[in-house]
């Protein structure tokens, strides 16, 4: 089974449009799912992790939901150094064939 899922999923990778979507989502999985790990490696909650930085549990909870697409940096930046971390972006550029 799994082989057949990673093999229709690299089918569908080859289409352009297909292929573009994905990885759109799949960064705001990512980004939410780092969120949330990093608060649960260093054992906070998320209504600790916003009083440290000055915004509701109802924001980070938005943050960490791999649905939101709103990211804004500056919340970002403070919500990762209330876990005691750093934020870094890392562009990747590929060049078009």
């Amino acid at each position: 089974m799994e082989r057949k899922l990673k093999s229709w999923v690299q089918d569908k990778l080859t289409n352009p449009k297909f292929k573009k979507a994905f990885e759109e989502e799949y960064e705001k999985l990512s980004i939410g799912e780092q969120l949330a790990r990093l608060r649960l490696q260093v054992g906070l909650t998320q209504a600790e992790v916003a009083k440290k930085a000055g915004t509701t549990a109802s924001a980070i909870s938005r943050y960490e939901n791999g649905e939101y697409d709103r990211y804004e940096l500056r919340t970002l930046q403070k919500i990762v150094a209330a876990c005691g971390g750093k934020l870094k972006l890392i562009y990747d550029y590929k060049k078009a064939a």
